[in-house]
């Protein structure tokens, strides 16, 4: 059962006409699911007086605390629901911490502490190459790995005894 919140939706109540499109939920601390439109992601939109479209969650959090949201900073939902205008799960955080917060590829990498192999990324064990880390304990393995290989086969090439079934497929 949806429990709508009932105000005044006179034409020149745009709070009322706001207001009218929250299911506010049947709990206290219940996402403010927004009912009406939304952009491709899933983000509530809302058209202004002055004919400006906000999202829902930018205008909820801007009613509830009576400011504007800071130049360059975004309103983050803490509880990861889009649609949510719920002003207690709303937080304006600055551009880079809402992007850190998010589930992209980028954020959850760059909350990665260790190499896949389990070497820590610290400031003595990392390299940053073409904007990606690099485990320098792993990057020396390797190349450890990879010039053993290269040794071994220069003396096999200086002693003729080259296995050459490494190299070449039987046919039966």
């Amino acid at each position: 059962m949806s429990t709508r919140s009932r105000r005044n939706t006179s034409k020149g109540n745009w709070e009322g006409r706001f207001f009218d499109k929250v299911d506010q939920g049947t709990e206290y601390d219940d996402c403010h699911i927004w009912l009406g439109a939304k952009d491709d992601y899933g983000y509530g939109k809302f058209r202004l007086p002055n004919g400006q479209v906000k999202g829902t969650h930018i205008v909820a959090w801007e009613l509830a605390n009576e400011k504007v949201v800071p130049h360059g900073w975004h309103v983050d939902h803490r509880c990861r629901i889009r649609s949510c205008c719920n002003p207690d799960h709303l937080e304006p955080v600055p551009a880079t911490e809402n992007v850190a917060r998010g589930e992209s590829f980028s954020a959850r990498n760059a909350r990665k502490t260790h190499c896949p192999k389990g070497h820590e990324y610290s400031e003595e064990n990392t390299r940053w190459h073409s904007g990606r880390r690099e485990c320098i304990t792993c990057i020396r393995a390797r190349d450890r790995e990879r010039r053993i290989a290269q040794r071994a086969e220069k003396e096999d090439l200086e002693t003729g005894e080259v296995d050459y079934s490494t190299y070449y497929y039987e046919f039966d």
